[in-house]
């Protein structure tokens, strides 16, 4: 896995979460990413993947701000993505992007979200991007089970039957492990 270059970018992404996301990644070609902030995990799924990853992100400077677009934070994820060109910035709220991606038909087979972490927020992710889900899909998130996040944790038992958690990380995931 190549992982040197999402290693320098700011985050809350540990490594062995980031080795996930790539691995997963890798067998994967239409990646949803919700929650992108300044690109770390998603310089990992891209650079680690021969398909797309669509980054949705308001990118408002903090996951739970009420700001609009932050033009630095922008900036801040435009520079670490630099030069990977299977990475599709899309600057709209989560649930906005999937409304439209679901009008064109279009669907994923994995969808990574880490967007959004109180309950409502949560929930609404999940109840947006499943939909767009592909046969045999990778639905998973972040920060499952982070004491600072309760809300990811208690929409996950709600709504997603079947999940695992990727051993030593906070990564919850539909895929057999």
């Amino acid at each position: 896995m190549n992982l040197e270059r999402a290693l320098t970018v700011e985050g809350w992404m540990y490594e062995p979460e980031l080795e996930y996301l790539a691995h997963a990644a890798s067998t994967r070609k239409r990646i949803a990413e919700i929650g992108s902030w300044k690109g770390r995990s998603a310089t990992a799924m891209a650079l680690n993947t021969e398909g797309i990853v669509f980054c949705i992100d308001t990118w408002s400077g903090h996951l739970e701000s009420s700001e609009h677009f932050s033009v630095d934070c922008f900036k801040d994820f435009l520079k670490n993505t630099k030069d990977i060109p299977n990475i599709l910035p899309i600057p709209l709220e989560s649930t906005h992007a999937a409304a439209i991606f679901k009008r064109y038909g279009f669907q994923f087979d994995m969808v990574f979200i880490d967007g959004l972490h109180h309950f409502e927020g949560v929930v609404d992710d999940i109840m947006a991007w499943r939909e767009l889900l592909a046969p045999d899909a990778i639905f998973c998130g972040h920060d499952y089970g982070d004491e600072n996040w309760p809300g990811v944790e208690k929409a996950v038992k709600l709504l997603i039957p079947n999940f695992h958690r990727v051993p030593e990380t906070n990564i919850w995931t539909t895929e057999e492990l």
